[in-house]
Parts: C-alpha cells; sequence; structure tokens
C-alpha cells in the first residue's frame, strides 16, 4: 500500500449523527422510541470497535439489520459499519461485500461516498487500481471536503505513475487537513520517484512533524538521503526506523493477543507500557483508558493513567482518575497517596490532607502518606509537633534521604535548629548530591547564625 490505511471507523464513526437526524423526520408514529433504539445501538457498536472488541461490534450492527429490517437506509448505514469491522479485521472479501451491500441499498450520501472511499482503499490494498479510482472518483463527488479521498486517490495516481495528478490529489488533501501525515508522505514519494531527492526530504520531513512513529517514513528519509550522498542522515533514519518497525511489531503482537485473549487486563497495560517506552504518551493513555472501559476494576490501568496525566500536567484528568481509583481500591494507600500528591499540586491542601490520613487508616505502615502528610503540615505552618511526629514515623518506617528531609524541614519550622541539623545531615549521607538537602542545609545554618547573633 503507497500510504498508510487511513482507519476506516475514524472516518465514519460521526455520520450516523446526521444521519439520523436526516431520517427521523420520515419515522412512523411512535418515532421517538425508534430514534432512542436506534442511537443506543449505533453509539453501542461504535464504542465497541473504538475498544477494537470486534466480535462485539459485529454483532451489534447485525441485530441492528435486523431490528430495522424494513428501512433500507438504515440496513445501508449498518452494511457499512459491518464493512468496517471486516475491514479493521483484515477480512477484505466480507468486507468488500459489506460494503457493496450497503451501496445496493437506498441509503444517505453520506454512507454512500464513506463506503466508496473504503472500497477504494481495499481495492488499492488488493493492487486493483482500475477499481480504486473508480470507487475514489465516486467517494470525491459525495465527500467533496473529505481529506482522506484526496489522499488514497493520490495513491492511486502515484501508483499508477500519474505523479501529477497525485500531487494535485495530495495538496488538496493538505488543504482540507493539514494534520494528516499521509499527504506529506505521499508527496514526499512522488518527489522521490521523480527524482527529487532534496524536496523528498522536506515532504518526509512535514509528516515526521506529524507523527514521528511511522517507521516507514524514517526507511524512506534513510534511502532519499543514501541517494543524496549523506551517510551520516542516512544511518541515523535508518537506525530511527529499526527501532520503530520493532515498535510496530510489538504493538501488533499485543493486538493480536488482545483480540484473542479480551479478558487478560494486564495485556492492555503492557501495551500501554510499550507506548511509554517510545514516549508515546498519547497511545499509551488511550490504550489505558479502553482497558478501563473494558475491565473497570483493574488498578493498574487507572495508576498509569494518573501518572501519564500528571507529566502532562493535566491535573484535572488525573485528579478525576485517581478518584475513581479510590472507589475501585479504597483499601489500597498508594492510591490515596497520589491522590494528595495531586491535590498538593493544585493547591487543595485540605482535600490532600484528608487523602493521606485516609491512606494512613487503610494501612498504618504507608511511610510515604506519613511523610506527605508531614511536608505539607511543615509548609503550612500548622500542627508543627504533629508534623514532627509524622515524619518520624516515616523514617522510622523507612529511612531514607527523603524522608529524613522531610524530618529535617519539620524540626526548622519549629525551630528545632540542631535536631534539623542532625536530620539533614542523615539525608546528605545517603544522598550527597541532591541539591535541595545542600539547600536546606545551608537554609538551616543561616537561620541558625542569624538566631544566635541576635541573642547575644
Amino acid at each position: 500500500m503507497f500510504t498508510h490505511q487511513c482507519r476506516l471507523y475514524t472516518t465514519v464513526k460521526s455520520l450516523f449523527l446526521s444521519f439520523i437526524l436526516s431520517f427521523l423526520f420520515s419515522l412512523m408514529p411512535g418515532w421517538c422510541d425508534t430514534e432512542e433504539e436506534l442511537n443506543r445501538r449505533i453509539e453501542r457498536g461504535v464504542h465497541y470497535l473504538g475498544r477494537e472488541q470486534y466480535n462485539l461490534a459485529l454483532d451489534e450492527f447485525q441485530t441492528l439489520q435486523k431490528v430495522f429490517a424494513t428501512s433500507e437506509s438504515i440496513r445501508s448505514l449498518a452494511q457499512c459499519y459491518i464493512g468496517i469491522v471486516y475491514q479493521e479485521l483484515n477480512s477484505l472479501s466480507e468486507a468488500v461485500v459489506a460494503y457493496q451491500g450497503a451501496l445496493a441499498l437506498d441509503g444517505q450520501p453520506e454512507v454512500h461516498g464513506n463506503a466508496h472511499l473504503h472500497l477504494g482503499i481495499v481495492y488499492k490494498a488488493q493492487g486493483k487500481l482500475s477499481l480504486a479510482e473508480s470507487h475514489l472518483t465516486q467517494a470525491l463527488a459525495l465527500l467533496a471536503e473529505t481529506a482522506e479521498v484526496n489522499i488514497h486517490l493520490g495513491d492511486v495516481y502515484a501508483l499508477q505513475r500519474r505523479f501529477g495528478a497525485a500531487e494535485k490529489a495530495y495538496h488538496e488533501g493538505i488543504r482540507l487537513n493539514r494534520s494528516h501525515t499521509e499527504s506529506y508522505y505521499g508527496l514526499g514519494r512522488v518527489a522521490e520517484m521523480q527524482n527529487r531527492p532534496k524536496q523528498a526530504i522536506e515532504y518526509y520531513d512535514a509528516a515526521l512533524e506529524r507523527n514521528r512513529y511511522l517507521s516507514q517514513v524514517h526507511y524512506r528519509r534513510a534511502l532519499t538521503y543514501r541517494r543524496l550522498g549523506d551517510s551520516e542522515q542516512a544511518e541515523s533514519a535508518m537506525t530511527q526506523f529499526r527501532r520503530l518497525k520493532t515498535y510496530e511489531n510489538r504493538m501488533h503482537q499485543y493486538r493480536e493477543a488482545l483480540y484473542t485473549n479480551p479478558n487478560l487486563p494486564m495485556l492492555y497495560v503492557e501495551l500501554g507500557e510499550l507506548h511509554e517506552a517510545y514516549d508515546n504518551l498519547t497511545e499509551a493513555s488511550e490504550i489505558y483508558e479502553v482497558a478501563i472501559q473494558v475491565h473497570p476494576a483493574y488498578l493498574p490501568a487507572y495508576l498509569n493513567l494518573g501518572e501519564i496525566f500528571v507529566q502532562q500536567r493535566d491535573l484535572e484528568k488525573a485528579t478525576y482518575i485517581y478518584q475513581q481509583a479510590t472507589k475501585v481500591a479504597p483499601d489500597n494507600p498508594q492510591v490515596w497517596v497520589k491522590l494528595g500528591v495531586v491535590y498538593i499540586n493544585q493547591r487543595r491542601f485540605e482535600p490532600a490532607i484528608l487523602a493521606f490520613k485516609q491512606a494512613i487508616a487503610v494501612d498504618d505502615t504507608a511511610a510515604e502518606a506519613y511523610n506527605n502528610l508531614a511536608r505539607l503540615y511543615a509548609g503550612l505552618g500548622k500542627e508543627r509537633q504533629q508534623a514532627i511526629d509524622l515524619a518520624e514515623r516515616a523514617v522510622v518506617l523507612t529511612p531514607t534521604a527523603k524522608h529524613y528531609d522531610t524530618l529535617a524541614y519539620a524540626y526548622y519550622r519549629n525551630a528545632e535548629y540542631d535536631n534539623a541539623l542532625a536530620a539533614i545531615n542523615h539525608a546528605l549521607a545517603l544522598a550527597p548530591d541532591v541539591d535541595a538537602y545542600n539547600k536546606l542545609l545551608l537554609k538551616i545554618q543561616e537561620t541558625q547564625d542569624a538566631n544566635q547573633q541576635s541573642e547575644k
């Protein structure tokens, strides 16, 4: 295939909304109930499709056909969605039959347009370029403002070596949606095939600005740099290709495993952690969200998703996820500690205090909860003696440099400078290169010296 296949689901998933609105005017008495049933079934099917639960999605759309057997418009829409499912499963023959079935029925223009579009995609994948061009041209007439039609039409033209037509189609795709990687990749391939390597590199770079994880683009860059005689850039691009090809292969393996073992929630988390290992936090967060939807009682998905939101500084989302996690695992102190830390970052100190107290209530050996609560009290200048008591408890439970630092800070805030110096020196003995500990040591010494001078 010339460019990466756009997933049919992303193109079609929203067209049922406009379809329903136009269709409802023609319904018989009792249309309110019909509307609710139609909405519920389509939304449920799309929901399963988005979660890659293809068997459930297929059942839903096949049932939709039976329930609304008297409506050709709805059956056409259902057939189009059935084609989506088969195409996602790479069952291309079944997908072709479904799309042709959608076109054979009296359907909405948007539905027929999408059926033509994705018949074109399938035929392009099968090397049937004349059929692909025919269907994509018909799709263009019905979906004139859809970038994907132009992208795939550009692919067909390029495969036919009609380079001028291909470039025109890709540029139209960019006009309609500048974020699509495929248009730039296609232009790069056309430039490369026409012996314009420098321009090809420019287009490949533009593609990677929009999606740096596509191994095939790195591969083409490597070959093009070799052609330009730039061995250093060529080797760098080839290294990226090999790295990302490994990533793509492992992703494929996990998705195959998930399809055959949908009841193993750890597979979702392992796939998410793979995305994180390649710094692809967008994909990681999406797979964790799917895991939560499919397995709402599986705590690791909440914890990993919360961590991503914290990294992205999206504290509102992190708060929500950790709040949900406390409902899933109310006796897990780690969840309460994480929630408390997010509250502190939001400067919501009272909820943070309650979260740390709850962590201690469910596990009186939760050293991190004692430490964080002590630090918070000391920083707020309240409950100073309790701050010291809590910090001492944290040190007893887990005598880390971090906990000694908090103990030193609690003593410092309570003007117990000798104790503060002893505690911070313990921290520095364990972690001598931590700048924050050295700064606190200096602050304690300076404050103690100033107080001694004022007493003279």
